[in-house]
């Protein structure tokens, strides 16, 4: 990803180069895609009451930012695109950026107010913050980490059908780490909760393939390929409509596209078996 350096600190008034608009969580296009040199940004401020702005980081060695507009402006020649829309139709490089620009307004949109004491909270003069004068209560951007794991017996790969997915993919499984587990125990406990199936917790159970920050709405995504050691095939029918095993030869077409961390672990299993 080296055409974006993010930040995590507030540039003071800088000149930005680029622009991402976003509003009511879809981002401005225009014939640049979601970045903008500065003439449609003025459009849509000028119109944008309580608009504000967030330095990014770097693209191309020059400052981005996002401003968040209340409500949307129409602009001759743009339209507002939702952020699933952009993946697998941008580099993996900007789809990183669009989707930090929209985590950051979000996070700026949902800490307005502390709370702790429910007063206003006011941005850190350095970090990228919101912190009440009150309490002094801050709070930075959450990440909630999780783990997306394939279950794997031999040849042979689990995937699964979630229940409250829009789209009928098969993928792999997936969870939130809770308070005092490691990654190795949060992909334990969701294997055994969601399909009834046990994996081992030594090195010759678990492959660490890799992480992929998932802007829906603000996850990092930890990935391994997890070896079945016991249990008994049950979907549980709430976070999981269907799991079937199939072969490495007979994956299914109906799976995620390989910008996605799950579409990167089916694709890794099917070549490495």
């Amino acid at each position: 990803m080296s055409d974006f350096n993010p930040a995590a600190n507030v540039l003071p008034h800088p000149e930005f180069h680029w622009h991402i608009v976003v509003s009511h969580g879809e981002v401005l296009c225009g014939e640049r895609g979601p970045l903008h040199l500065s003439a449609p940004v003025r459009e849509a401020a000028r119109d944008g009451a309580q608009s504000s702005t967030h330095y990014l980081g770097d693209w191309g060695g020059k400052p981005c930012a996002v401003h968040h507009l209340p409500f949307r402006v129409e602009l001759p020649g743009c339209e507002w695109r939702g952020l699933r829309t952009f993946l697998g139709t941008v580099s993996e490089a900007l789809f990183f950026l669009i989707g930090r620009a929209v985590q950051v307004v979000n996070w700026d949109l949902d800490h307005r107010f502390c709370g702790r004491c429910g007063l206003s909270t006011v941005y850190h003069a350095k970090d990228r913050a919101r912190v009440c004068t009150s309490c002094n209560f801050s709070v930075y951007p959450r990440i909630s980490p999780c783990v997306i794991m394939l279950l794997v017996r031999g040849e042979e790969c689990l995937l699964a059908r979630h229940a409250h997915h829009r789209h009928a993919l098969y993928t792999a499984l997936a969870g939130f780490i809770e308070p005092g587990e490691n990654a190795e125990q949060a992909l334990a406990r969701e294997a055994l909760e969601e399909v009834g199936l046990e994996v081992g917790q030594g090195p010759q159970h678990l492959q660490y393939i890799g992480t992929q920050s998932w802007p829906f709405p603000g996850q990092l995504m930890i990935g391994y390929l997890a070896e079945v050691s016991g249990g008994t095939l049950r979907p549980d029918q709430e976070e999981i409509m269907e799991a079937r095993w199939f072969h490495k030869s007979q994956i299914p077409q109906a799976i995620p596209p390989a910008e996605t961390l799950s579409g990167q672990l089916i694709r890794t299993f099917v070549e490495r078996c």
